[in-house]
């Protein structure tokens, strides 16, 4: 069985605990990693105990990851730093099976260099409050170069995704809805449903590949 290597790029450190919705979803679907798959965790170091750009072996939640921090505060610091370990993290995420998995609209254009195909999460939709539906020239350019350059878009907002499909049939046709636990419920039935969601998004990357050994490692948005 081929080990499906996923980089998972977020300015976060994995280690601390998770603060707000993205980074409770990210612990949970982290906690579930498959067997069939190996996490580079391209992040932040927030306590300032590890070495940017060099990759150490952690656990969160349970699984064994590897953690490769290139900064160690700031947005733009980790932008930055991106650019600057890119030849390392590449190196890193290198596999005959690999993807890309980003949370944010921001990092898809730098996670592009990877070279690997992405799957986009969209936790919240980034139009959300604006007044009268407007937005910045900057924020719909961003989410318009993401939205175009992702291979697969899984939107956690129904407003987002609608929009998504209303607005180009390219993103249209990659676009679906996934509802990832929030950490806000309780109960057996919302747990078993959370797995089931997460193991969907799991499999939004297992599906980025034709499945035919032959043709293995040739992505398609599937």
């Amino acid at each position: 069985m081929n080990t499906h290597r996923l980089c998972l790029v977020h300015p976060k450190d994995p280690r601390t605990a998770p603060v707000g919705t993205v980074e409770t979803r990210l612990h949970a679907v982290l906690a579930a990693l498959p067997a069939d798959f190996s996490v580079l965790f391209v992040g932040s170091d927030r306590t300032g105990d590890l070495v940017p750009g060099v990759s150490t072996p952690i656990d969160v939640a349970g699984r064994a990851i590897d953690f490769l921090p290139v900064s160690r505060a700031g947005r733009g610091a980790f932008a930055a730093a991106l650019v600057r370990h890119l030849p390392t993290i590449r190196a890193a995420a290198r596999a005959e099976v690999a993807s890309v998995s980003v949370h944010d609209l921001t990092w898809v254009p730098l996670a592009r260099l990877v070279g690997r195909p992405i799957v986009l999460v969209v936790h919240h939709d980034p139009r959300a409050g604006a007044v009268a539906g407007r937005t910045s020239m900057a924020a719909a350019l961003r989410e318009n170069v993401a939205l175009r350059v992702a291979d697969r878009i899984v939107g956690c907002d129904a407003g987002f995704v609608h929009r998504c499909r209303a607005g180009n049939p390219a993103i249209a046709a990659k676009t679906e809805l996934l509802g990832l636990p929030s950490g806000d419920d309780a109960g057996a039935a919302s747990l078993f449903d959370e797995d089931l969601q997460i193991a969907r998004l799991w499999e939004r990357h297992r599906r980025l590949f034709d499945a035919h050994p032959p043709q293995r490692g040739q992505h398609v948005a599937a």
